[in-house]
């Protein structure tokens, strides 16, 4: 299904009945990542996965996309579809995705699940990491997608699972170089939520990689497991769609089984 939000179409898909859930995928994704989880939400919830702004089936919007800009088209899907309150998954820029979301429209969040994600803005070296790699795209985005995307998995899931990433790598391919540097940008301008994700008054989740390069999950233990009321880590790195499945549809069942209160 699509939708046009500011000159630009939005793609999404629609399944299930009961109460509803974003799926919100991450940078160099697209909605088929959440592929494996669909089959346990839908039994229950209502489950909308959109592709953001140039990803996937979904038109780039300019040439910065910044959190807000992601969260307003996700906005603009759950006022096509009339949701009252959603519950939000988001993993790694989709979860930054789903902070700027709480943050500009908080009477819509139930809920908000960080995948693989942190509310904590990019260090400063992270974000000359992302000025250099803008500067890479221009003239060797492939050889750029390829070398920092097998760099999100440890050399035994590269093994295991050689077939997945190759799919997901595919993907990632595919991108257009406008939504990369759009995209990459916008997470380099991104601010610091970790005060307002203490104090949210929704019920908030965390399911982070022990072997996780881009995020220390020991780290985000002691600064938010105290605060939240689902927090683990499990095996693997960044991807866990991919490294641990069974892991992380355990832990996003579990989140959503504390979030009890009735969503129309």
């Amino acid at each position: 299904m699509e939708i046009t939000h500011k000159g630009s179409r939005i793609f999404y898909t629609d399944q299930g009945e009961g109460s509803p859930i974003i799926l919100i995928h991450g940078f160099l994704e697209n909605s088929t990542m959440w592929e494996i989880l669909l089959p346990f939400l839908v039994k229950k919830h209502r489950v909308i996965c959109i592709d953001l702004l140039g990803h996937g089936k979904t038109e780039c919007l300019g040439y910065i996309h910044t959190m807000q800009d992601f969260s307003e088209t996700v906005h603009a899907v759950i006022n096509e579809l009339h949701l009252n309150q959603v519950i939000l998954i988001g993993h790694s820029m989709g979860g930054y995705v789903g902070i700027a979301f709480a943050k500009a429209y908080p009477e819509k969040v139930n809920a908000l699940c960080l995948l693989n994600s942190t509310p904590e803005a990019d260090r400063e070296e992270r974000k000359q990491l992302r000025l250099r790699a803008n500067q890479m795209a221009k003239t060797q985005f492939e050889q750029l997608i390829r070398m920092s995307f097998i760099n999100l998995f440890d050399p035994a899931s590269k093994e295991i699972y050689h077939d997945d990433i190759a799919v997901a790598l595919d993907h990632a391919l595919q991108t257009p170089v406008q939504g990369y540097i759009a995209s990459n940008e916008g997470m380099r301008l991104r601010e610091d939520a970790t005060t307002f994700w203490k104090n949210a008054s929704f019920k908030r989740g965390m399911i982070l990689g022990e072997k996780d390069w881009i995020i220390d999950a020991d780290k985000q233990k002691e600064k938010f497991a105290s605060y939240i009321e689902h927090f683990s880590i499990i095996k693997g790195g960044h991807m866990s769609h991919i490294s641990n499945r069974d892991a992380m549809i355990m832990d996003i069942l579990n989140f959503l089984d504390i979030t009890t209160h009735r969503i129309t």
